[in-house]
């Protein structure tokens, strides 16, 4: 989901790049489809199947640990073995201090991990659509579809690939980092996923006043538009609710969770 985290470190996610890109060199470069890199088959990794074996870990209660080979070669050519350790902490006291590389290790959150491989990922979505192929990941897929990416890009006059990056920028957790993330597509995917209605609440208001400090406000008119496109099925820990739910009856809620100070 879009949530925020709820401790008091302040990340800095630029300093995170440069230090990422101390044990990953290519990371700072644009990515080429037709060539392979190290920090694409990172990002291609988090994304697509670290995320799935986190939420498997999530819902059995207890933590994992992932360790990948980052091997570059220097100046002199000679092979370096860098490697990034990636934590969850859903269990675990998070770490609350700005991640560093020690004897060519970094050690970085799942989440941390998981904004790097956004912002990387987004680098190959203009590849991607230029070959006609729209690829989400698996946050932004559980909130909207695929195949109506094409048809808000019409609707809202954008380029399609710079739809589909904000669309992945902003379902995931912290996106008020990431470049391409805004505020009203963020608060779609935290209506869509997250079922508590409390947490919800107080969620939304956190998540607005993030996104306000990075510069990038809340638009009512546009979450409106945006809520028609999201997915018409409930979150799973609703589904079992028999109360049916229209897609307009989510955005009705009291004035004073739309208004931070």
């Amino acid at each position: 989901m879009a949530a925020i985290t709820g401790t008091k470190f302040s990340l800095d996610f630029e300093k995170l790049k440069e230090t990422f890109a101390e044990i990953c060199p290519d990371f700072g470069e644009e990515l080429s489809y037709e060539v392979a890199s190290v920090s694409r088959r990172f990002a291609e990794q988090v994304i697509f199947s670290y995320s799935k074996q986190a939420k498997a870990a999530k819902a059995e209660k207890k933590d994992m640990t992932w360790t990948m080979r980052l091997d570059v070669k220097n100046e002199d050519g000679f092979d370096v073995r860098n490697e990034v350790q990636i934590l969850t902490h859903f269990l675990r006291e998070p770490l609350l201090t700005q991640p560093f590389v020690m004897r060519n290790q970094l050690r970085i959150t799942f989440k941390q991990a998981s904004l790097l491989a956004v912002h990387k990922y987004c680098q190959l979505v203009p590849h991607l659509v230029k070959r006609r192929e729209i690829v989400l990941t698996p946050l932004a897929g559980a909130v909207f579809a695929q195949d109506d990416m094409p048809k808000l890009a019409e609707m809202l006059d954008v380029p399609l690939a710079d739809l589909v990056m904000a669309v992945i920028s902003s379902c995931q957790t912290d996106g008020y980092y990431l470049e391409h993330s805004r505020c009203h597509i963020a608060l779609v995917a935290l209506v869509k996923t997250v079922a508590d209605d409390k947490m919800r609440s107080s969620i939304v208001k956190k998540t607005i006043k993030m996104y306000k400090q990075h510069g990038k406000h809340f638009d009512m008119e546009k979450y409106k538009l945006w809520s028609t496109f999201q997915r018409r099925s409930a979150p799973a820990s609703r589904e079992a609710k028999a109360k049916p739910q229209t897609r307009t009856s989510m955005i009705s809620w009291p004035r004073r969770f739309w208004l931070c100070n």
